[in-house]
């Protein structure tokens, strides 16, 4: 195989390399990996032959300045500890992969100003649009955001003000769904757990839904247990649980954050003795595939995440084709169904 650079060293090949390899011209190596129908199949192929013996990458960067394209869409997460966050990206990846756009993902930790920082370096990458899942958002990434001249979908949560589009689900209305279950279910004090550090909208928005199905159902006042953060979520789980038995003992069920949470609460509850659900029925969300697994399995919310991802890589291809024809796509809300998925822990 042919050596590049200096006596020593090596330096990765480069277009004009593969083009005297295979006896054509730097723009006809460029048009080649573009799929051009100006070069022939044979020239084409012959290309790529060299391509591969030289481990040839072609280098992106350079082809977005010539073209105006980066081929990226960033995609902005508040954790990566969150399955859901993994199951929207897999979906949008899936979408957007046979269009040759790549996914770049980054998490803010649920912090704001990390979250301008990440913003701030994907949009420097030029992205051809930005899906974010922001708890926090500040006034200056909502004007970057505002500014970015590509589609813009937020997700997950529906913001009070949203900057387009928005994929999300009613976590309001999840929270009464909760409610009504430990209702039917002959359960009267209910709490909910709260973030103590970096409590999350989705959370909160849920325990409030919580307190309003509670209230229609004529039970007591919902308890709030603040106990860790979206970043430790077994832990959460351990601290909410010591938190029921050590001074809520009158609660009978609790609603989680998350299914990692619930798993928690479950081990914790039931390694100090307490049965569940006879003694103190556990609820989660998410639906995750350990969920069904826990002894016992556990009762949580449903929402397909991955379908998620797949609408949010739709509202952008939409967006893209209203460009290319010189529009403006429309703002558009849509808010994915959920379900109760009643198993043995509640």
């Amino acid at each position: 195989m042919p050596s590049f650079g200096k006596a020593g060293s090596k330096t990765a090949p480069t277009m004009s390399d593969v083009a005297r390899l295979a006896g054509v011209s730097a723009m006809t190596v460029s048009r080649a990996l573009r799929h051009d129908g100006a070069v022939s199949q044979k020239t084409r192929d012959k290309v790529l032959a060299v391509v591969d013996e030289l481990g040839y990458v072609p280098d992106q960067a350079a082809g977005a300045l010539s073209s105006g394209r980066s081929g990226l869409v960033g995609m902005i997460a508040p954790a990566l500890v969150n399955p859901i966050f993994g199951m929207v990206a897999r979906g949008l990846n899936d979408t957007l992969t046979p269009l040759g756009l790549q996914l770049f993902i980054g998490f803010s930790d649920y912090g704001a100003e990390r979250e301008e920082h990440m913003l701030e370096s994907m949009l420097r990458r030029r992205p051809e649009a930005i899906a974010i899942a922001s708890d926090s958002r500040s006034e200056r990434a909502a004007r970057m955001l505002l500014n970015a001249g590509v589609p813009v979908v937020e997700f997950l949560h529906r913001p009070a003000t949203p900057i387009r589009h928005v994929v999300a689900v009613d976590h309001v209305a999840v929270g009464r769904a909760v409610a009504r279950h430990f209702a039917e279910t002959g359960r009267k004090r209910l709490a909910a757990i709260v973030g103590r550090e970096r409590q999350t909208s989705n959370t909160t928005d849920r325990a409030e839904g919580l307190r309003e199905g509670a209230r229609q159902a004529g039970l007591a006042p919902v308890r709030l247990i603040s106990a860790g953060g979206p970043l430790a979520l077994a832990e959460q789980g351990v601290r909410a649980a010591a938190e029921i038995l050590d001074n809520l003992a009158d609660i009978d069920a609790v609603l989680c954050p998350h299914d990692i949470t619930a798993i928690a609460v479950i081990g914790e509850l039931r390694r100090r003795g307490a049965r569940v659900p006879d003694d103190v029925a556990v609820f989660g969300f998410g639906d995750h595939e350990v969920a069904r697994h826990t002894l016992p399995a556990l009762t949580t919310i449903g929402f397909n995440a991955g379908l998620m991802g797949v609408e949010i890589g739709k509202l952008m291809i939409n967006a893209f084709e209203a460009a290319r024809l010189g529009r403006d796509a429309a703002p558009f809300n849509l808010t994915l169904d959920f379900e109760v998925i009643v198993r043995d822990s509640a």
